[in-house]
């Protein structure tokens, strides 16, 4: 009777040991898992904004200001950069790269159409810690393209 009471003494020594070592292999995989769901988040984030944008490029028609296309794409551009900032939490606005957001580019097809792009670029260093043994991308990007209807 004696031996299994000496025995239960010993056993609990050898479980400190296995936590001991199993800990420090949990403990990095929950990190890293709350870390790379960080980083999905934002950009997730990105890319709402930057379809939130190009969505609101599409709220002008052309008869809006007297016609003109330049001057419809020009306010379908700013629109595009202000809901684009505006979508997005304050945090992840205060640390976007700077320039410019929305700009009008050449659709690939039909010829001759006009699109808006909508592109925001995060530079994660500003906003994520430095965690060991984690890389992290140095900048997360969302972007959208809308095609502008010709007639509107």
């Amino acid at each position: 009777m004696a031996s299994r009471g000496n025995a239960r003494r010993r056993s609990g020594g050898v479980a400190a040991i296995e936590f001991a070592l199993i800990f420090p292999v949990l403990l990095a995989l929950i990190l890293g898992i709350v870390y790379y769901g960080m980083v999905l988040a934002m950009q997730q984030a990105l890319t709402l904004a930057a379809e939130e944008g190009a969505r609101a490029a599409l709220r002008y028609p052309l008869t809006s200001n007297g016609g003109t296309l330049a001057n419809t794409i020009d306010l379908r551009v700013a629109a595009a950069e202000q809901t684009a900032r505006s979508t997005l939490p304050a945090s992840i606005a205060a640390h976007l790269a700077s320039g410019a957001l929305a700009q009008p580019v050449a659709c690939a097809a039909p010829a001759g159409a006009q699109c808006v792009q909508v592109t925001l670029n995060l530079l994660t260093q500003s906003m994520l810690p430095t965690v060991p043994f984690m890389p992290v991308p140095s900048s997360l990007t969302g972007s959208a393209v809308v095609q502008l209807s010709p007639d509107t």
